[in-house]
């Protein structure tokens, strides 16, 4: 009877004494969790007194100013004041901080240690504080000030590993954890704007380096937000997300994101309302990680309650049990529990950081165990040297290159050898990348994008210094004869060429950029009158109309391209302009009105205006300046109407589609339709496609108008397959049969052929209707083939599907009949211009064409027939189909008969 209630005496003991270790560890988790948040406050308060240490120097001292980049000109008498009361708070939240985080570490099991390090990190901001007040190199003190703010972030990491490391349940893990990622994207964002600054003010010798550990910290604390959004729980993500969602913090990031991938210096009014933005954003982080490590606490204090309420329970049913056992349980503390316990704190230490020296006594098995950890504390003391060397850059050291014995210490040699050089290559990579983002690739020249942000900055200048700012768009002239003549690498190099030319024109602070293709803009800051644009106008199209010497693709022939420019202003001229400088001259044409005023500019529509300048000029003759005034600014107005009323077309069925029979000349029979698409416009009755399809290229539009058409013509098609379904159950036999199993062909614009989609746009259209996709043929200009650069691998991707792909408008273009049996295309559309021409020429080159086309293996369609002539010399041509008024003319679906015709050739 002894041996079972002893057993069970001691299986309660072993109980009680498991749960108060449980309630014991999750009270060091939720004091050590305290202790976190705490010193987290002391990191935070410390890191944001560098900004304001710092903007107190860059106006106290011009040459630092100067440094930084920004421009003391005009400095408001209270800046200074204002800078000092922002630091004297930021400072006393400091203080606050210290003894907070003393008072909070005295009352709970972190104890001492979290109370020393944080009456070590007060004196440490006192002395630093004296430092900035005696003048001492701003650099030395952003440097201090980063080197306490990083020991105190291990500091915080240390506490919340010892958290993590008292076995906490799913919910209290989880919680540390969230408090760890938000204490890990607080500390990168109290680091970015000291980084920022400490870059801009760091000698020029140490400026790129400077600027890498900026970047560094923005990537980081990009990639530590992206991380707590996706991975904390849902508490925790919603008080980060109001802290991050408030203005400051809007503001900062904003700031941030400009001058880590535009590198643009920064303006008084940014360096000023970044410094207070920036003390703003970062108490709203604090406050979030202050109550996301609230909710850690709670979490990890639950499984404290509930071990002891399973204590209390314990203890009343095995109190009886306990007194039978004690002398067992001292004999067995005495010889086992003892030194395993002795060993456990010695692992405790060890898994804390601490690598003692391990005792060897007790029992065998224990001294086993004891052994080997202590051969593990072995390899640990080596591995700790190894990382010293590293974090010091001693990467020649002999304890680096001495690897620890065995294959994990060739694994971890390697692997710290290639971290090293993972480092170096990646702050290599992302500066090479945020160039590439900002640059076009071909000349070096600022991109699209990277216009954009120039023009919106020099805006913001010119609205600040009363000036105002001039833009000049660039369309070369005859650059398609040049690729088409030498090729496109030699067409590559001439880009190179006309860039370099334009750029040594310009002055030091005008920028040329690349918008794509052979579209330039010239940024002009601040700009003059408008006769000195124009003058920079006629020079840039002289320096681009030099001739061009190609000497590595076109074997040292030369080219020649001209230009036409398109000017505008971001403000209306003086009223009066010098005799002159209105009406033609050889190389320009001006208004006498221009621009648009500074409070409606924006990049975009300096851009559009400069835009419809150019194309004034070029239409104008070529080789012309124009600029842009009301009269473009009317037309502008206009095209913006109808491309809104044609958006609302769209979307309110006011666009139909009519069908031209295309008849197969050697039967007499139709077998498909041409889809032309038409708008019923309230007010303007029906218009053709020339009176709305050249302003629908123009945006996407175009895209959306060619996926109606797909759709809808489609879907035609399928309606008369299941009319003459109908007819033949009914045992009708009318003209409606006719029209089924008919082929349809749909025009796509140059826009459409070129976007990602028109394949998915295409196929869903033929699975909406049911319509095989041999019956649909996409007629694409000849144009087109050299306008769109993936022209030809979107048309061999269609004809993968089935689909039958004609060009349309044959020989008005860049085409050579020798280039058709490398074009993946089905069909040849003659065009009207050649059919309806009298001449015998004409007729002997549709001859041609058509016995070209049939060499490779191309059906011919000839448009445009209206007369006996015409159709009797496309049947002695042996032309395989024929469309036109002869037949029929384009008509409504419901208004469609389907011809037929007795052929013959003479």
């Amino acid at each position: 009877m002894a041996v079972p209630v002893i057993g069970l005496a001691g299986a309660a003991g072993i109980a009680a004494n498991e749960a108060r270790e449980i309630a014991a560890a999750a009270q060091r988790a939720a004091d050590e969790v305290r202790a976190a948040v705490a010193l987290d406050a002391v990191r935070a308060s410390a890191a944001q007194e560098v900004v304001p240490v710092l903007a107190r120097a860059v106006l106290s001292d011009p040459a630092t100013a100067t440094s930084v980049g920004v421009d003391l000109t005009g400095v408001p008498a209270g800046a200074g004041e204002a800078i000092e009361q922002q630091l004297r708070a930021v400072q006393a939240a400091t203080d606050a901080a210290v003894r907070t985080a003393v008072q909070v570490s005295e009352d709970t099991t972190a104890g001492t240690t979290a109370a020393a390090q944080a009456r070590a990190a007060g004196q440490r901001v006192s002395q630093l504080r004296a430092a900035a007040a005696t003048g001492q190199d701003v650099t030395a003190v952003f440097e201090d000030y980063r080197a306490l703010v990083t020991q105190l972030t291990g500091q915080v990491d240390a506490h919340l590993d010892t958290a993590r490391a008292q076995s906490l349940d799913g919910a209290g893990a989880r919680a540390v954890g969230d408090l760890d990622r938000a204490q890990q994207a607080s500390t990168a964002a109290s680091s970015q704007v000291p980084l920022l600054f400490g870059s801009l003010s760091a000698p020029a010798a140490q400026r790129q380096q400077a600027r890498a550990g900026f970047l560094q910290a923005w990537g980081g604390y990009r990639a530590a937000e992206a991380e707590l959004s996706a991975r904390v729980s849902a508490p925790a993500r919603r008080v980060w997300q109001r802290a991050t969602s408030q203005d400051s913090a809007v503001q900062v990031d904003a700031v941030l994101d400009a001058a880590a991938t535009s590198g643009a210096e920064l303006s008084l009014p940014q360096f000023a309302a970044l410094t207070g933005a920036n003390t703003s954003r970062d108490a709203a982080l604090r406050q979030a990680v202050h109550e996301i490590g609230e909710l850690a606490v709670r979490a990890t204090e639950g499984p404290a309650r509930r071990a002891e309420q399973d204590l209390r329970a314990l203890l009343a049913a095995g109190g009886v049990l306990l007194a039978l056992t004690a002398a067992v349980m001292a004999g067995v503390h005495r010889f086992i529990a003892r030194p395993l316990r002795r060993l456990a704190t010695q692992a405790e230490a060890v898994r804390d950081g601490e690598l003692p020296d391990i005792g060897q006594g007790g029992p065998r098995e224990v001294r086993t165990v004891a052994r080997g950890l202590g051969a593990t504390v072995a390899g640990l003391r080596r591995l700790h040297e190894q990382a010293g060397a590293v974090a010091g850059g001693d990467i020649a050291s002999q304890v680096v290159r001495e690897p620890l014995p065995g294959p994990l210490g060739a694994v971890v040699h390697s692997s710290i050898t290639q971290m090293i050089t993972a480092v170096h290559e990646r702050e290599r990579l992302q500066v090479d990348l945020a160039h590439q983002a900002s640059h076009d690739a071909l000349t070096d020249l600022p991109n699209r994008a990277q216009a954009l942000v120039l023009l919106q900055a020099a805006l913001h200048r010119a609205r600040r210094n009363r000036c105002r700012i001039g833009v000049l768009f660039v369309d070369l002239d005859h650059f398609k004869a040049v690729n088409d003549s030498f090729g496109h690498a030699a067409g590559d190099e001439l880009l190179r060429v006309v860039a370099a030319r334009m750029q040594a024109l310009v002055r030091g602070g005008d920028a040329v950029c690349r918008l794509g293709g052979d579209e330039f803009v010239v940024l002009v800051e601040p700009a003059g009158t408008h006769h000195e644009l124009i003058e920079l106008g006629r020079r840039l199209i002289e320096a681009v109309s030099a001739p061009v010497h190609l000497q590595e693709h076109a074997g040292g022939r030369t080219a020649r391209v001209g230009a036409s420019i398109g000017i505008t202003l971001s403000e209306p001229p003086q009223p009066s302009q010098p005799s002159g400088v209105s009406g033609r001259e050889p190389a320009h044409r001006a208004a006498s009105t221009t621009g648009t005023t500074g409070s409606e500019v924006t990049p975009d529509r300096l851009l559009s205006e400069a835009d419809a300048a150019a194309y004034r000029a070029k239409h104008a003759g070529r080789g012309v300046v124009e600029v842009f005034d009301e009269q473009l600014r009317a037309e502008l107005a206009l095209q913006a109407a109808t491309e809104d009323a044609l958006r609302r077309a769209l979307a309110g069925g006011e666009l139909v589609l009519h069908y031209q029979p295309v008849l197969d000349l050697l039967t007499g029979r139709t077998r498909s339709l041409e889809a032309l698409v038409r708008w019923n416009r309230p007010g303007h009755g029906l218009l053709a496609p020339d009176a709305f399809i050249p302003l629908a290229e123009r945006s996407d539009l175009v895209c959306d108008i060619g996926r109606w058409a797909l759709h809808q013509a489609l879907q035609q098609l399928a309606a008369w397959d299941a009319e003459d379904r109908a007819d033949g159950e009914d045992g009708a036999d009318g003209a409606d049969g006719e029209r089924a199993g008919l082929s349809v062909a749909v025009n796509i614009s140059g826009r459409h052929l070129g976007a990602h989609y028109l394949l998915e746009d295409v196929t869903d259209a033929l699975a909406g209707s049911g319509i095989a996709a041999s019956r649909l043929t996409l007629e694409i200009t000849e144009t087109v083939l050299v306008d769109q650069p993936t022209a030809l691998e979107q048309m061999a991707a269609l004809r993968r599907l089935g689909v039958r792909i004609a060009i349309d408008d044959f020989g008005t273009g860049y085409t050579s009949i020798g280039q058709l049996p490398h074009l993946p295309v089905d069909v040849l559309k003659i065009d009207r211009s050649f059919v309806s021409s009298p001449g015998h020429g004409h007729a002997d080159l549709v001859r041609l064409l058509i016995t070209a086309a049939h060499s490779f293996a191309l059906d011919v369609v000839a448009e445009g027939v209206e007369q006996d002539g015409q159709l009797q010399t496309l049947l002695d041509a042996s032309c395989d189909s024929a469309q036109g008024f002869y037949f029929a003319r384009p008509v409504a679906a419901g208004d469609l008969s389907i011809p037929r015709a007795h052929l013959s050739p003479t």
